[in-house]
């Protein structure tokens, strides 16, 4: 007998069962009088409690919302050394230092860049990292771009003298739950969190308790708390099993490549 292979994350519909069982509305199999999926508060409800989810766990340092290896590409080169020239890529698009032109873009999900490494277009070779820096000085650019600074939802640069790719990772925020229909049943909604069923229904519980006066309010709010908890204790866990070590006082050798500056 063939078996299906259990999916990890939880659906939408899975939450709103657990939240409706929460509040004392699961009746109709589940489907509840008050809550339903088809109430015109509830996608909301759901929504802002993915949200609150998200940025709980990120505060916390669950990595399960930082995304890698996104490429923006090309950064051009300036037509000449310029001090007083900085360059940005914005989800509006990328600055060259004189004009605006539509890409590339920060991808629409991001909410903090963490890190940014950097290589010449067409070079084919490994990418290199940048250092991070706040401010930005001015200086004289050259064929690298070296510092880069998150700087009003931007990267901001000085530019280089090369036209070059940016490999960048951000932890990013989830797609928003659109309303329950037939064609898009909840059922087939995966949230992209292990184990977070009874933290998001807590914390949809806690809503819908709030706004109704509920004496129970607090106490939802005090087990969305504790449900979180358990989520990223498990991430930590994990993380404390990775060894580290400390960078050597002035190292530049990373990943066997000798940066150049």
């Amino acid at each position: 007998m063939s078996v299906s292979p259990q999916q990890p994350y939880p659906s939408a519909d899975k939450v709103m069962n657990r939240a409706r069982a929460f509040v004392n509305d699961a009746f109709q199999g589940g489907a509840g009088r008050i809550l339903t999926n088809a109430a015109p508060f509830t996608v909301e409800y759901l929504n802002s409690s993915l949200e609150e989810l998200a940025q709980r766990i990120r505060n916390r340092g669950v990595i399960t919302l930082e995304y890698d290896n996104w490429i923006l590409t090309p950064i051009t080169a300036l037509p000449a050394p310029d001090p007083a020239v900085q360059i940005y890529v914005s989800f509006g698009g990328f600055f060259n230092g004189y004009s605006m032109v539509k890409t590339p873009v920060l991808p629409g999900n991001c909410l903090q860049v963490l890190e940014v490494w950097e290589r010449q277009t067409g070079s084919g070779l490994p990418f290199q990292p940048m250092k991070p820096v706040r401010p930005l000085s001015s200086a004289n650019q050259g064929p690298y771009l070296r510092n880069w600074e998150f700087r009003q939802d931007r990267i901001n640069m000085r530019g280089s003298t090369v036209t070059e790719d940016l490999r960048i990772r951000f932890t990013g925020s989830l797609a928003q739950i659109a309303p329950a229909t037939t064609e898009n049943p909840w059922s087939d909604v995966t949230i992209q969190i292990l184990a977070s069923t009874n933290a998001l229904a807590k914390i949809v519980a806690y809503n819908y308790a709030l706004a109704r006066g509920a004496a129970a309010a607090d106490k939802m709010s005090a087990d969305a708390d504790k449900y979180t908890r358990l989520i990223t204790n498990a991430y930590t866990r994990q993380n404390q099993r990775t060894p580290a070590r400390r960078k050597q006082f002035g190292q530049r050798n990373i990943g066997g490549v000798n940066l150049p500056w």
